[in-house]
């Protein structure tokens, strides 16, 4: 029984001497933060121990001091700032450097539109002078006869029409493609990737017509020209509208 005593005894004085040789591992670091690259220091960074979760904030000179034991990780975090994990290696003051994040400013960014680039280069062209897109009214011609004259007769009013053409052959092809294009006639026809574009060239309705027929004349006009198309081929191309009445569903 005495035994049983002693050897009880001497267990519970193990115990609280391994307690206690633990307990004196956990020291105190102190440290400070800077920005990197800097010396100014850096105030309410969040300084946490991995192991443990007990953390703090640094105070207004960026200083702070945690518990921690040898081995353990801490860790600086803070908003707009890098955030950088350091083992405890050994039980000396630390200097910790935070990266600070590039926050790139947002930029708002306005395209023009395909018009109003038309639109200022026209207007460039009026300051030079050049008005009504190099063709006067009659009306203008009597009011102002010498703007008149250069309008019609001047390099620049000749620039300006050959633009002002140029642009309205631009705008109108943009305006037929959104009706008539590769992936729908493609969609219809079936045709090959080879000869889509042969039988577009061959069978391109006019724009006035394109304008005027709704989705449905459209693909009827595509049917159509793609009956002609097997029959002929391009080499006889008769005079094709598109027919009247509700198409079938491609």
């Amino acid at each position: 029984m005495l035994l049983k005593y002693k050897i009880g005894i001497l267990l519970l004085t193990i115990c609280a001497f391994c307690f206690n040789a633990k307990a004196q591992l956990v020291h105190d670091i102190s440290g400070f933060v800077c920005t990197k690259g800097t010396s100014v220091r850096v105030a309410q960074v969040k300084v946490l121990n991995k192991r443990t979760s007990a953390f703090l904030m640094t105070d207004d000179l960026g200083s702070f001091t945690i518990k921690a034991a040898l081995g353990d990780t801490i860790e600086f975090s803070k908003d707009q700032f890098t955030t950088v994990k350091t083992p405890v290696i050994a039980l000396t003051d630390m200097v910790m450097f935070l990266q600070p994040v590039v926050m790139l400013q947002q930029v708002n960014i306005q395209g023009q539109t395909k018009q109003q680039e038309l639109n200022s280069i026209m207007n460039d062209y009026r300051k030079k002078g050049v008005y009504y897109n190099g063709k006067p009214s009659a009306l203008s011609a009597i009011s102002s006869p010498i703007n008149a004259l250069y309008s019609i007769f001047g390099k620049d009013a000749r620039d300006a029409r050959h633009f002002a053409e140029m642009s309205k052959k631009d705008e109108e092809a943009a305006q037929d493609n959104r009706k008539y294009n590769r992936a729908l006639v493609k969609r219809i026809t079936n045709l090959p990737d080879d000869e889509v574009g042969k039988f577009m060239d061959a069978f391109r309705p006019l724009h006035d017509d394109l304008m005027k027929w709704n989705d449905y004349e459209v693909i009827n006009y595509i049917k159509t020209s793609y009956e002609s198309y097997k029959k002929y081929g391009v080499t006889v191309l008769p005079k094709l509208t598109a027919p009247a009445g509700t198409p079938d569903k491609p």
